[in-house]
């Protein structure tokens, strides 16, 4: 590491683009204030201390002595550093959401707990209530080591932000606007696909019992039961929340490191990533979306598959 505090001219390695010296990231550092909380930092050099995939950072606004300027250096393993995400234009935001708060020099995660005039919110975090600005707000996002967008495809986000903050019709949060026969069409092939005793997920496998109206079903769970234990549990939930069984795609036959995945755990599937290929094999350990790290068999894995306009 050079001793003015610059990334090292380093050549390229076998990791990540987002992992090479000089990249721009976002860590995990905890502190006493929030465990969730996303400082910017720059990514310095691979760590030569451990056989892990560990990385040196060096943060840009938090100091290690800011009487002599020295910014702070620390080694993270590389599941507590994300690549930078890509600009997002202010935004309503509405009670209830989840979101992060550039505060103390970093971005917190808390939840909108009011909603007042001129773009002002309370933010709640931990215990904590605050006022913040639209601008000083962020959508969470869940990264799993997606590169960050390009140009390209920015400009087509940005545009289709701007559209859905000036559509009266359009709900905030879901970025699509539809015209009335796409909306009508839409809802066609929902009751198709979520028609009386059609098999579903919910995270879990379930079964459509009925649909209830607004787009909301009563499913019945294949694997969760009652307190009592006595009956499959019954829910309602929005079909936003409900999918069809994803298609049976070829599973390799290992997974490699940085892998999107979906585990399955506690008798439901949950988004996850490849952290590490463990020696004793076939195990890996997955890190899960809501930062909890498992050790999964490979039967219990399968590649992950999203759902995008209905397909």
């Amino acid at each position: 590491m050079s001793q003015k505090g610059k990334a090292t001219d380093a050549p390229a390695t076998g990791d990540p683009m987002d992992l090479q010296p000089g990249s721009k990231v976002e860590v995990n550092h905890e502190d006493d204030v929030c465990p969730r909380a996303w400082y910017t930092a720059i990514i310095m050099e691979r760590a030569t201390s451990t056989n892990d995939k560990r990385y040196v950072v060096q943060f840009t606004d938090l100091y290690q002595d800011k009487n002599s300027g020295t910014k702070l250096s620390k080694e993270y393993n590389s599941v507590d550093i994300l690549p930078l995400p890509p600009p997002q234009p202010p935004r309503k935001f509405k009670v209830g959401d989840i979101v992060e708060a550039y505060f103390d020099d970093g971005w917190y995660e808390g939840k909108i707990d009011q909603v007042l005039d001129d773009d002002k919110y309370i933010f709640r975090m931990s215990s904590m209530f605050l006022l913040f600005g639209v601008k000083q707000l962020r959508l969470r996002r869940t990264w799993l080591w997606v590169p960050p967008l390009d140009e390209s495809e920015l400009a087509v986000e940005e545009e289709d932000s701007t559209e859905t903050d000036n559509a009266e019709e359009s709900k905030p949060g879901t970025g699509n606007i539809l015209e009335e026969s796409d909306q009508k069409t839409k809802e066609k092939e929902e009751e198709d696909e979520f028609s009386e005793g059609a098999r579903v997920e919910a995270w879990f496998a379930a079964t459509i019992v009925k649909p209830v109206g607004n787009n909301r079903y009563l499913i019945r769970f294949e694997t969760l039961r009652t307190e009592e234990g006595t009956r499959f549990l019954e829910k309602e939930m929005d079909s936003l929340h409900i999918r069809p069984p994803p298609p049976h795609i070829p599973v390799p036959d290992q997974f490699k490191m940085f892998d999107h995945v979906e585990a399955l755990y506690k008798g439901g599937w949950w988004k996850g990533v490849i952290a590490e290929v463990l020696p004793d094999d076939p195990k890996y350990l997955v890190f899960l979306a809501d930062h909890e790290k498992l050790e999964c068999k490979h039967s219990d894995l399968r590649p992950r598959q999203g759902r995008i306009d209905g397909k």
